[in-house]
């Protein structure tokens, strides 16, 4: 073989050896990029956005990710407890690959709103906005089983970290107390003391905040929470606005400003303490005036009998505390003639254009009870027997929820002198016989 003949030939397997690299490498670039993800589709939520899915599963848009990962991604999902199904299917090809998950809402039955008790320093909007940050499915609600509730807890404690404010993130389920069914799940900060110096409510004209911050004093010292002011709001502040005519006064969730105060010591022990002075927004609406008060379902006693109970003078401001007052003495009556199950429910009837009421009282009177068996404990014979003969209240006549009171009241004369008595009277309607068993229990104490 002369010298241009080998020349040629070792030219030709260089230029092959180059292509067949050049061949492989490419071959391996386009195996990479077909582990790219490119494209991710989302079906069957109505509440997450693809973006949002995306965020939570853990993937990234660029990112090489294979089977493996997917599952992955499946599984925080499912996890959640905000999908009650999870399903992937993906393709690949020399461009990418594209990921899809068909996904099916839990049901919202079993989803409850998360509420925030004494997280003094950050309003409802910064909580709202840094959570959905760090838990990408975080919408204010939570479901009742899975794993987010924990992961919006592990935010919040960051969150405090962060920011070196004190305190151990805790949550609890919470149930209605009638029903026992949950109800919400409460966040709070642990281990840190948060008292109430004052308490402000905006909304309010200044003659109403003058009387609401007299029924709040004995706020001031105690330990702040939301469901502890609501609670209070509903029982000792709007009977300021319900005593007025503000019948549909309403008060918002409260929220606190902590109040500067000196760091404390490097060597302090115990749980840290803050003063805060609690905002609590009103809503008070507008007056109404008593149009007119109507009875209905009563027969057993007279309109005219019961409507002098009712102090609702037409064209003054409805004092709706004061109606439920009233009504109370009308169910007495009731109770003193024999009607034991006595209801007697308002229902208001608004005039929004005159801004006035009508209150009608219905009234579901439910059977006679009458007398039935006495039985008086815890004195001797004799004493026991004096008290018998002085009761007048005969088995089978109407009976008279009064009498039991008035009954004690008449016959203190009858009872051994000398002795401390506890007394106690324990009524027990039968709904089958429609009568009443009396006990009464003397106790020396």
């Amino acid at each position: 073989m002369n010298r241009v003949m080998r020349f040629a030939l070792c030219l030709s397997l260089l230029l092959s050896a180059a292509a067949a690299q050049k061949q492989s490498a490419s071959g391996k670039a386009s195996l990479l990029a077909a582990y790219k993800l490119i494209a991710l589709k989302v079906t069957g939520t109505s509440r997450y956005t693809d973006k949002e899915i995306l965020a939570a599963s853990g993937l990234q848009m660029g990112q090489n990710a294979a089977d493996g990962d997917f599952k992955e991604a499946v599984q925080r999902l499912g996890d959640s407890g905000l999908f009650s199904n999870v399903v992937y299917s993906y393709s690949s090809s020399n461009a990418g690959t594209r990921l899809e998950f068909q996904l099916a809402d839990t049901d919202k039955s079993k989803l409850v709103p998360a509420r925030f008790e004494n997280f003094v320093w950050f309003t409802d909007d910064e909580l709202r906005t840094e959570l959905q940050s760090r838990v990408p499915l975080f919408k204010e609600v939570l479901p009742i089983a899975g794993n987010l509730p924990d992961r919006v807890s592990e935010a919040l404690q960051a969150m405090l970290t962060e920011k070196q404010f004190p305190g151990r993130v805790d949550f609890l389920r919470s149930e209605e107390e009638s029903s026992g069914v949950l109800s919400a799940i409460v966040y709070r900060v642990e281990e840190v003391s948060i008292r109430i110096r004052g308490v402000e409510f905006p909304g309010a004209s200044p003659e109403q905040t003058a009387l609401l911050t007299t029924a709040a004093r004995r706020f001031t010292g105690a330990e702040y929470g939301r469901s502890t002011l609501a609670a209070a709001a509903k029982f000792d502040l709007l009977p300021v606005y319900l005593q007025r005519g503000y019948l549909k006064a309403a008060f918002g969730p409260s929220d606190a400003r902590v109040v500067p105060q000196p760091a404390p010591a490097a060597d302090a022990q115990g749980p840290a303490e803050l003063e805060v002075d609690a905002i609590v927004p009103v809503m008070p609406g507008k007056v109404y005036s008593t149009s007119s008060v109507e009875w209905k379902g009563n027969s057993a006693i007279a309109t005219g009998e019961v409507a002098p109970l009712i102090h609702m003078p037409p064209g003054q401001p409805a004092d709706a505390v004061r109606l439920l007052r009233d009504i109370e003495s009308v169910s007495k009556l009731y109770r003193s003639r024999g009607y034991m199950m006595v209801q007697i429910k308002p229902n208001a009837q608004f005039d929004e254009e005159k801004s006035t009421v009508r209150y009608d009282l219905n009234v579901t009177e439910g059977d006679l009870y009458k007398m039935g068996e006495l039985e008086i404990a815890g004195l001797d014979t004799q004493a026991k027997a004096r008290m018998l003969a002085a009761w007048t209240l005969r088995e089978g006549q109407p009976y008279n929820a009064d009498y039991p009171k008035k009954y004690l009241d008449d016959t203190r004369n009858l009872i051994p002198r000398g002795v401390q008595w506890a007394i106690s009277i324990h009524e027990t309607p039968d709904a089958k016989d429609k009568t009443v068993d009396v006990e009464i229990r003397f106790k020396q104490q």
